[in-house]
């Protein structure tokens, strides 16, 4: 008995000791875990310090080339000094503020259009490395004389309607109402209402306005804090006031309308005059088809076309300008597509349809007045009498100016801008010129029967503008576009997923006695990706301007990146 007390007293010590020493590992672990946290907790707040001080000196450096860019506009505003002179100074407040930066950082700065033709734009990195870490805050910015207007997804200085569910990635500003509706409009014979939820906007929202949506009586005020319910992707709420002045889009029509160019005439001059102002004339039009041999492929120098120019299926090749006194028909032959290539620019006395190719040089354009020699504008193109430009499956590189309208029914590969006084109406267009397209109109613009009932959408990289009313339909058509929208009131019309003129499984009718159309149901679960109407802001459009984008006389900072990055 007294052997058993023994041995349950050992068993108790060896408890004892083992308890002991499960604690000291446990209490060691405990204090290295403390420590360990309190060290990384420090390290933490040390980086996190370190990434305020790099901001905080990218910040110093940034507002001063702002100070200095104001100071200038200031300037601009009481003279006009040459463009020259304006980037010298701006380069001077870029150097002040790499001195002010020392040794704390580094500006980096890319000069991407020198001013030729009125166009700025300057890139610059401030670089800044985190103290004591792998990272470098990098913070680009542009200078540039480009316009405000195309630094937003979708811009307005009236009213914007979204009705439905389009989708904007991108900055918006509204300067005055945003009217919001759970209904988009489809464009048809009588034109008619489909179901489906609200729109989503992935970015800054600036309202100067109201915010209104269908109510009892139409139009309802609410708040901000309730507009949770009236979007499905709700945008970050700001206050900003850029200037979204129209542009003088008379104004660059009317200078191409009265390049020197424009006063070079045949008229009262006799049938055999050969040249005049330094241009030869072609009597009595030019006319090619296929390679026919009755007609050259080329004319070196000047060129004045005394009547129509007409390509079929053929190419020509003009070594100098270009002036037709009728109109201009470029169009395909069976498979044989038609070319025009011009060492200069290009005017054009009356009317233009457009299938083929035609190339300019950087910095030349096109102008087309529109108008037929009797004025008559009740006919149409295919009768050479209706007023406007006609374009189908054109490839373009230049610049186009109209005093009339324009008619786009199929593809526009263009990087380039296309002016045009009276505005028009685009259909089935597609952008695959690896550039952008920037439409300016005075008139309105419609945007309608895009890529029909497809499921996918056309993507198409494009700034669509007019000092008028802008209005662009995504319920039967499916569109993308890649760069942004500004209007005098801007609409847009939107359901997502599927739609088709036939019923399909899983959709819902909203045809008319005479126009079809079937919906995707249950539009508040469908992915408000699937929109059949996307704009997403494309900083291309900034970085690498197209050919004839509109400026202004004053000198514009907008930031597009800030980034940690890996050293």
């Amino acid at each position: 008995m007294r052997n058993s007390f023994k041995n349950e007293d050992g068993y108790v010590l060896v408890t004892v000791l083992i308890m002991f020493v499960i604690f000291s590992i446990l209490g060691l672990s405990l204090m290295s875990y403390t420590i360990g946290s309190q060290q990384f907790s420090s390290a933490n707040t040390d980086f996190i310090e370190t990434k305020a001080d790099a901001e905080m000196t990218v910040q110093e450096a940034q507002a001063h080339i702002m100070k200095g860019v104001d100071e200038i506009n200031d300037d601009l505003a009481e003279a006009t000094p040459g463009l020259g002179g304006v980037i010298s100074r701006i380069n001077s407040v870029i150097h002040q503020a790499e001195q002010r930066l020392g040794d704390e950082g580094l500006i980096k700065k890319k000069v991407l259009k020198d001013g030729e033709n009125g166009v700025f734009l300057q890139r610059v990195d401030i670089e800044v490395d985190v103290e004591s870490s792998d990272k470098t805050l990098v913070r680009t910015f542009t200078i540039s004389t480009i316009a405000d207007v195309f630094r937003y997804g979708a811009v307005t200085p009236g009213d914007m309607r979204l009705n439905g569910a389009p989708y904007i990635k991108g900055d918006v500003f509204v300067g005055n109402d945003l009217r919001l509706h759970d209904e988009a409009y489809f464009k048809s014979g009588y034109g008619r209402w489909a179901e489906t939820s609200y729109p989503s906007i992935q970015g800054d929202l600036s309202v100067e306005g109201r915010y209104e949506v269908p109510g009892w009586l139409w139009e309802w005020r609410i708040l901000e804090e309730d507009l949770d319910s009236y979007f499905e992707i709700k945008p970050r709420i700001v206050d900003e006031n850029p200037d979204v002045a129209p542009l003088k889009v008379l104004k660059y029509i009317t200078e191409k309308r009265n390049d020197p160019m424009g006063d070079i005439t045949t008229r009262g001059y006799p049938g055999n005059i050969d040249e005049i102002d330094g241009y030869q004339v072609i009597k009595r039009g030019y006319e090619r088809q296929g390679k026919s041999p009755k007609a050259p492929d080329r004319f070196y120098g000047d060129t004045y076309i005394r009547g129509d120019l007409k390509l079929k299926g053929s190419n020509l090749k003009v070594d100098g300008n270009l002036i037709v006194a009728g109109d201009i028909t470029i169009e395909p032959d069976g498979n044989d597509e038609s070319s025009l290539t011009v060492d200069g620019s290009i005017y054009v006395h009356e009317n233009a349809k457009l299938t083929g190719t035609v190339l300019l040089p950087e910095n030349k354009f096109m102008y087309i007045s529109g108008y037929p020699k009797n004025e008559n504008c009740n006919g149409n193109n295919t009768q050479n009498n209706k007023c406007g430009i006609y374009i189908s499956d054109l490839t373009f590189q230049g610049s186009i100016y109209t005093n009339h309208e324009i008619d786009i029914s199929e593809d526009l590969n263009m990087n380039g801008t296309l002016y045009t006084r009276l505005g028009g109406r685009i259909e089935n267009l597609s952008n695959e010129s690896g550039g952008t397209l920037v439409v300016v109109s005075e008139g309105e613009l419609t945007i309608a029967n895009n890529n029909l009932y497809n499921n996918e959408p056309k993507v198409i990289n494009a700034f669509f503008y007019t000092n008028s009313d802008l209005d662009i339909y995504g319920v039967g058509s499916n569109l993308k576009i890649r760069g942004g929208v500004y209007g005098r009131n801007v609409t847009l019309n939107a359901v997502k997923g599927s739609s088709s003129d036939e019923y399909f499984s899983g959709s819902t009718n909203f045809s008319s006695s005479r126009d079809p159309l079937y919906v995707q149901n249950n539009q508040n679960s469908i992915n408000s990706q699937l929109s059949r109407l996307t704009i997403e802001y494309a900083q291309e459009l900034i970085l690498n301007p197209p050919d004839g984008i509109p400026t202004v006389d004053k000198v514009t900072v907008k930031q597009i990146d800030s980034h940690f990055y890996d050293q």
